[in-house]
């Protein structure tokens, strides 16, 4: 190739520059050996003809592995790669007019098969004096740095497939306490919370409003608490979706610092442990379904052992009696008996059944309620001649002076449970109360519609700690009379048989001393609670 003739005269062909640069050496031969030993090719190519190289430094060689005398236009531009050739030629033309500098990256084929990468850079020179136009440039290998770029491409590419099909969100946030959109948020939010990334990168607020409202504040102040401490966060909470959907999520994250210390941003991972939280919440459940089944087993054990403790005696006691009187009549004709006694055990007797059937009854009855097979018949009744009737049957005697205050009402009442009401009522006041305790027996109106039965005494009164308690099967208070304490089922047919009617019972204590047993009819038919 022709020597680029320089200002100060031409290069001259010296055959291969000198070991290094002496003082023998003038200016140009200098400029020249430097040139040969940078670590980059440069070249020379003047205005015209267009593309003309009339420099080209002989480093080429060792990038291509062609000679410099090979090199022509025609030649280079062969090897030029073909995905680049037409874009480079564009590029040029467009130098060529406008003079910008060119600086342009390509692909050529070596000598050997090999694909070269180079850097082309170039100034235009203007003409001055005798000299042409021409470009100043230099190739540069970069295929170093294209081999780096394009592994860096392919591990990124590998960690973003990565990111891309893990089962949780992977998220960069930037430090600071005040809402700022996340530097990066991986696709999996759109499955997890129906959100795009771009939405979570773009949106400073974004986290703050998906928060469940319960969990809000909780989620906020361990965020602000970890922005201050710089400690891992690891918190569990629950988002919202767009759709309303809620779901839970396992949320850890850690502070990245660079080398002097300082915070650069929070580097995090949400899971999606819905699922889990779901199954957990199941054996709660389960586990509290199980543990009141065993509380009821419990409880029916106990109510079983009662059950026997209370029944048993008070089955024993009448049966006793009976079969006691049953066997001194039995043997009236070797026994000599007044005609007053003979009465006198026929009363026991009589008696003695009664309250053996009853019993019987209140056995019976507490199992339907128990089944839920009973329901009151309800239709219209003189109330205060069917509370009269119940208590003139009960017989009370003298024992327990009576007193009765009957308003004149009629009520739909169901006549039969209306009944064991007021005998149970009066049965257990007798039972514990002493002999001689007066009893009220009260029927009054009340103004939400209805009637309100009272039956009071001015006996030792209800015990503070049983007033609730008093009403539950089997549940005993003292007893004026030991060999007859009663089974504790009385008072809580009481109860259940005022619920059936959509009223209730309850206990309070009578002015000047003593209980007040009331019950609410309310003189239609509501559903129990």
């Amino acid at each position: 190739m022709d020597g680029f003739e320089h200002p100060g005269g031409p290069w001259p062909e010296t055959g291969g520059p000198p070991a290094s640069p002496t003082a023998t050496l003038g200016g140009p031969e200098r400029y020249r050996w430097l040139i040969e030993r940078i670590p980059a090719v440069a070249y020379v190519q003047v205005d015209a003809p267009p593309g003309q190289v009339t420099y080209l430094s002989p480093r080429i060689e060792q990038l291509l592995g062609y000679p410099v005398e090979h090199l022509d236009r025609p030649t280079w531009i062969s090897l030029m790669h073909d995905e680049d050739r037409d874009r480079i030629l564009e590029a040029e033309a467009h130098a060529d007019a406008t003079k910008e500098p060119f600086d342009e990256e390509f692909r050529m084929r070596a000598a050997d098969g090999r694909t070269v990468w180079l850097r082309d850079q170039a100034v235009y020179v203007p003409p001055a004096g005798d000299q042409p136009g021409h470009w100043l440039g230099v190739f540069t290998d970069v295929s170093g740095e294209k081999r780096l770029e394009q592994e860096l491409r392919e591990t990124v590419s590998r960690f973003q497939t990565l990111l891309d099909q893990v089962p949780a969100v992977v998220y960069v946030d930037p430090v600071g306490r005040e809402p700022i959109a996340s530097q990066y948020v991986s696709p999996y939010i759109e499955t997890l919370l129906g959100i795009t990334p771009e939405q979570a990168t773009t949106q400073p607020d974004w986290w703050v409003r998906a928060l469940h409202p319960e969990d809000r504040e909780a989620a906020l102040r361990a965020a602000d608490e970890v922005d201050r401490t710089g400690e891992p966060f690891r918190i569990e909470y629950r988002l919202v979706r767009p759709d309303g959907d809620v779901v839970w999520v396992h949320d850890e994250a850690r502070l990245v610092r660079d080398d002097q210390g300082r915070p650069l941003c929070w580097q995090g991972v949400m899971f999606d442990i819905t699922d889990r939280r779901r199954a957990e919440d199941d054996l709660r459940q389960a586990l509290e379904l199980e543990r009141r089944a065993a509380e009821r087993l419990r409880e029916a054990d106990e109510l079983k052992d009662t059950f026997l403790t209370a029944v048993s005696h008070d089955l024993r006691t009448p049966l006793a009696t009976i079969l006691g009187i049953a066997v001194t009549l039995e043997q009236e004709g070797e026994v000599a008996l007044a005609a007053e006694e003979r009465r006198e055990l026929l009363r026991s007797l009589a008696a003695g059944a009664r309250r053996l059937a009853a019993l019987v009854d209140d056995l019976l009855d507490l199992d339907r309620l128990r089944r839920g097979v009973t329901e009151p018949r309800v239709r219209e009744e003189s109330l205060d001649e069917l509370v009269a009737e119940c208590v003139d049957r009960l017989e009370l005697g003298s024992d327990h002076p009576l007193e009765l205050d009957l308003a004149p009402l009629r009520v739909p009442v169901d006549r039969a449970m209306v009944d064991r009401i007021v005998e149970n009522l009066v049965t257990n006041v007798v039972r514990h109360t002493p002999r001689g305790t007066h009893l009220w027996v009260r029927l009054l109106p009340d103004a939400r519609g209805g009637a309100i039965l009272v039956v009071e005494d001015d006996g030792p009164g209800v015990p503070r700690e049983l007033g609730e308690r008093v009403f539950d099967p089997f549940a005993r208070g003292p007893s004026a009379n030991p060999q007859s304490p009663g089974s504790g089922i009385g008072l809580s047919l009481v109860a259940r048989f005022a619920q059936l009617h959509g009223g209730r019972a309850w206990v309070e204590e009578r002015p000047g001393g003593g209980a007040s047993f009331r019950v609410w009819l309310p003189g239609r038919r509501a559903a129990p609670d």
